[in-house]
């Protein structure tokens, strides 16, 4: 799916299609609690997030006194879900009190989303009189050690009745994701009217349905919770180069069933039950949330003796379509992890992104939010130099966020890397854009996390390109081996790029869709990215706002690693290794060293980090709030 409006419209969809189908087993007298269950995980999670398309305000601001027949808020579904016997979990990034201090509102909206469930499953409990919960929050702050290190997955599993299906990619359930993408002959939406300016206020409340779902509303947010002082959510997006409200946003995200969903779930509960050396504790009102690794649960039969309960074991589905579909992951070393599954962590994204670099032959797409990765720049210009076909296509935000001069530093050095290992010949095969609307003369975010390779593998999920989403944030992408995907979804980003269509796919065909964005460019949709040349000088926006790429802060606070080795300045010592790319700092040898370099049971690049001290983290200063 291209765009958060064909992404919001499909979740809610599925939502609906569950409730729908818990509601016929409740009519064959199936207890709730048994009808299925629901998995949500999600770096930012907005209770007010409009998903609905098809309520009086339609894509304007609603009037909070409004009634309706379908709350289609992003907690209104949770709460009908659960109404509906359905067992929902959610496991949402809670920053630490470290973090929290710029990331304030992120914490309080997830803990108010806590209270609001943990209250209603209270209610469910007692009216229904069931021993377990029907609704659990986990606010999880088991992340890497580094400052800045975050749950950052985004996936969904439905399995309710003959609803299965699952989601997964760049879309949070959260305010801003809901504008750019296909929408008739126009490459542009109207913007997302729960953005900058129009981003509802929590404390203004919402339009409920009537009747409510069963038991009556949860209060939110709960009376005394800070999100009251909160004030507008903080969007970060910087109104001189994206506008006051209304903004525009570039995301994909995947949609997807049979037995990967299966895969999906099995994924959730993992990380569900994670190892905290018993640093598992009940949510309440007045609990602190910690430094330290941690999970808090809004139930207390959710846990015992220290350790998170287990999930249902997964049910295998049948298969549906014809892609084979791959879960990569990143999941980070933890200095507190000493059992289970991900005591040496798990770096499939880079591996896989590797693998796929190295195979590709005729054009690799990118589009995502960071392209940081200097590691994977070199890899990208090693193989174009050694294929005389491959060419490279690039998409980037024309801006920054709330540290635009780190950002796009860090931007400009991972594609002077990229440059500066071309040659002039081999640069022509090379094109890096940004997405920027002509017609608003304003920025287009975009915020994808998606890749292709030739016309038969798409990745895409959560992990950007650099260092924290390979080596640091827990990560999920899937990666989709099917020629007709590839094709359908390209011919798709052609038309939000060009309002035009596209159905040439005739021997050759990647090279012609490639000369026809780079020597015909659409004018309303992309521009080029001014770090993509010999000299920078001074750069600015098309509206001429300055675009600084400098910073005096500590790189690592953008880039963490949660390895506690130099990495990238290293080859593999053991000569029964074989395969070492002996390449310095390069994404494949980076790979090479995490997979494959060891000593019988030695693995010395999947050593941890050193945790930070609180006075080492008082001398680093506030965490930088980011869009992840």
């Amino acid at each position: 799916m291209v765009g958060g409006y064909l992404t919001f419209t499909a979740i809610c969809s599925a939502f609906e299609s569950a409730i729908a189908d818990a509601q016929a087993q409740a009519e064959n007298d199936v207890p709730p609690g048994q009808r299925g269950h629901v998995y949500i995980a999600d770096w930012q999670f907005n209770a007010l997030r409009d998903l609905s398309t098809g309520n009086p305000w339609g894509g304007g601001p609603w009037n909070p006194s409004t009634t309706v027949a379908k709350d289609q808020t992003a907690l209104g579904l949770v709460i009908r879900m659960m109404a509906a016997g359905i067992n929902v979990r959610i496991l949402l990034w809670m920053p630490t009190s470290f973090q929290r201090r710029s990331m304030t509102n992120l914490a309080d909206e997830h803990w108010s989303v806590a209270a609001a469930v943990q209250d209603y499953n209270a209610s469910l409990q007692s009216l229904w009189q069931l021993n377990q919960p029907i609704g659990v929050v986990a606010l999880d702050l088991r992340t890497a050690a580094p400052l800045a290190a975050s749950l950052h997955q985004k996936m969904i599993a439905v399995r309710v009745g003959q609803v299965n299906i699952a989601f997964c990619g760049g879309v949070d359930l959260a305010f801003t994701r809901r504008d750019f993408g296909l929408s008739g002959s126009q490459s542009i939406g109207s913007g997302d009217w729960q953005s900058g300016s129009t981003i509802p206020l929590s404390s203004a409340g919402w339009p409920k349905q009537s009747p409510p779902p069963t038991g009556s509303y949860p209060d939110y947010p709960y009376k005394g919770s800070p999100l009251l002082d909160d004030g507008q959510f903080p969007e970060d997006l910087p109104e001189k180069v994206y506008g006051s409200g209304y903004r525009h946003w570039h995301d994909q995200h995947l949609q997807l069933q049979g037995p990967v969903v299966a895969t999906l779930e099995q994924q959730f509960a993992e990380r569900w039950i994670m190892d905290t050396n018993g640093r598992v504790y009940t949510f309440n009102r007045n609990s602190t949330i910690g430094f330290d690794n941690q999970v808090q649960l809004t139930s207390p039969s959710a846990f015992a003796n220290g350790k998170v309960l287990h999930l249902p074991v997964a049910k295998a589905l049948l298969p549906v379509g014809s892609s084979t579909v791959q879960m990569w992951r990143t999941i980070p070393l933890r200095p507190d992890t000493s059992v289970g599954p991900f005591v040496r962590g798990e770096f499939t994204v880079m591996a896989g992104v590797a693998n796929a670099v190295k195979q590709a032959s005729k054009l690799i797409t990118i589009w995502d939010q960071y392209f940081w990765s200097e590691p994977l720049a070199k890899l990208l210009a090693a193989q174009i130099m050694a294929k005389s076909d491959l060419l490279l296509m690039i998409v980037l935000p024309p801006f920054g966020t709330t540290e635009p001069g780190m950002e796009l530093m860090l931007r400009k050095n991972a594609l002077q890397a990229l440059w500066n290992g071309l040659d002039e010949a081999s640069r022509s095969h090379v094109m890096v854009l940004d997405m920027w609307s002509q017609s608003i003369n304003a920025g287009v975010y975009v915020h994808a996390k998606a890749q292709t390779y030739d016309d038969m593998l798409l990745v895409c999920g959560s992990a950007n390109m650099n260092r924290r989403s390979t080596e640091c944030d827990a990560e999920l992408d899937c990666a989709v081996l099917d020629t007709t995907v590839v094709q359908t979804h390209l011919s798709n980003l052609y038309t939000c790029l060009t309002g035009k269509t596209w159905s040439d796919f005739g021997p050759g065909w990647l090279l012609r869709f490639w000369n026809a964005i780079n020597y015909n460019p659409p004018t309303h949709s992309l521009i080029l990215d001014p770090f993509w040349r010999a000299s920078i000088g001074n750069p600015k926006t098309p509206n001429g706002v300055p675009m600084p790429y400098s910073s005096s802060k500590p790189v690592s606070l953008f880039e963490p690693t949660s390895i506690g080795t130099n990495i990238e300045g290293s080859t593999c010592q053991f000569p029964q290794c074989s395969g070492d790319p002996r390449a310095l700092g390069r994404l494949d040898e980076v790979s090479f060293l995490l997979e494959r370099c060891h000593d019988g049971n030695s693995w010395p690049w999947r050593q941890p980090a050193t945790p930070v001290s609180e006075e080492e983290a008082e001398e680093v200063g506030k965490v930088p709030r980011m869009i992840l």
